[in-house]
C-alpha cells in the first residue's frame, strides 16, 4: 500500500515539528519513502552535505552552528581526506561555551569559547568565521597539513583572513590546546603558496635546513611571459614543480614539456615533485640539496 500523498508545499526536507505544523501525521512521518537524516528531522529525497547541514541546524537551537572541520569544508580549505571524509558524514556542530552541548545521533557536538564575531552566516548557514575555523582544526590536524590550511586562509588571491588577524587570534588562544604548531604555522606559512602540496613540499625543506623557496613566482625572458612556477630557488636558478594527477593528461602532459624546455633554455633546472616522493621525503630532499650545491 502506497503512502498518502504529503501536503503541497512539503519542502524536500523538514524538522519533524514543521512536519506536524503542515499536517503530516506521525504515522506518515514513519512512512518509508521519508529518510531521517538525523534525529527530528526527515527527507523525501537523497540531500548533499550542504542541504544536511542546513537541516541538521534547522533541528538545533538557533544558538548552534557549524564548527571544527565541518566548518573547515565550508569555507573550502584543504584537509586530510579522511578528515574530509569524517566531517562530511558526522557534522561538527558548536555552541557557546556557556550553553548545553549538542547531543544528537549523526552530528559531533562542542562546547567552545567564541565572541561576537567569531560565528557568521554563509548562505544562510551559521558557522565559524575562518579565523576561528583555524583555531578549532589546530587542534587536530598535522603541522604539514595546519601549514597548508594557514596558507589557503591567508592567500592572496581568495583570502578569508589576513594574517594580522591570525597572530590577534592566536594571542587569544596563546595557552590553549595546539598553540606550539600554530606558532609554527605562522612562522611559515606564505601567502604566495596555492596549493597544499606547495605548502608541504616547502615544510619538508625548511625542515631539512633548507632555505624556503619563493612560492608562485613569474619567470620571464625580458618583458615576454614564459611561467608561473610553485617554487623557485633564484640564485641558484632551481625550479621546483609539484605535479598533481592532472598532469598525467597527454595534453597537459604535452604542455609542461614544452614550458620546461623553455625554462631549461633560459638556464634553470628543474625538479618534479610527485605523490610519491611524501613516502620518502629524505630522498627529495638529497635531491634538491645537491642541485642547489652544484650551484654554489
Amino acid at each position: 500500500m502506497h503512502p498518502s500523498p504529503l501536503p503541497i508545499g512539503t519542502p524536500a526536507a523538514f524538522t519533524v515539528s514543521a512536519g506536524l505544523a503542515l499536517g503530516i501525521t506521525c504515522k506518515r512521518l514513519r512512512a518509508k519513502d521519508l529518510s531521517a537524516p538525523f534525529h527530528g528531522t526527515r527527507a523525501r529525497i537523497a540531500l548533499d552535505d550542504e542541504e544536511r547541514l542546513r537541516l541538521l541546524l534547522e533541528a538545533l537551537p538557533a544558538h548552534a552552528f557549524v564548527c571544527g572541520t565541518t566548518a573547515a569544508l565550508l569555507w573550502e580549505l584543504p584537509l586530510p581526506r579522511a578528515d574530509e571524509a569524517d566531517a562530511r558524514a558526522r557534522p561538527r556542530v558548536g555552541v557557546a561555551r556557556h550553553e548545553t552541548r549538542i547531543r544528537r545521533a549523526g552530528a559531533s557536538g562542542h562546547r567552545l569559547d567564541v565572541g561576537e564575531d567569531d560565528v557568521v552566516v554563509i548562505d544562510g548557514i551559521r558557522v565559524l568565521a575562518p579565523a576561528r575555523v583555524w583555531i578549532d582544526v589546530s587542534r587536530v590536524l598535522s603541522l604539514p597539513r595546519l601549514l597548508a590550511l594557514t596558507d589557503a586562509i591567508i592567500s592572496r588571491r581568495h583570502p578569508l583572513a589576513t594574517f594580522d588577524e591570525l597572530m590577534v587570534i592566536r594571542e587569544q588562544f596563546a595557552g590553549a590546546r595546539g598553540a606550539k604548531a600554530r606558532e609554527r604555522a605562522l612562522e611559515l606559512a606564505d601567502d604566495r603558496a596555492e596549493s597544499p602540496r606547495e605548502s608541504m613540499v616547502r615544510l619538508i625543506l625548511i625542515d631539512a635546513g633548507l632555505p624556503s623557496p619563493q612560492c608562485n613566482v613569474e619567470i620571464r625572458d625580458g618583458r615576454r611571459f614564459v611561467a608561473r612556477v610553485d617554487m623557485l630557488y633564484p640564485e641558484a636558478r632551481l625550479i621546483i614543480e609539484y605535479d598533481g594527477d592532472h598532469h598525467r593528461d597527454p595534453d597537459q602532459w604535452s604542455r609542461d614539456q614544452i614550458r620546461r624546455a623553455e625554462l631549461e633554455a633560459l638556464g634553470y633546472r628543474y625538479v618534479t615533485v610527485t605523490r610519491r616522493d611524501f613516502d620518502d621525503p629524505a630522498a627529495l630532499v638529497r635531491r634538491i640539496r645537491r642541485l642547489l650545491a652544484a650551484s654554489s
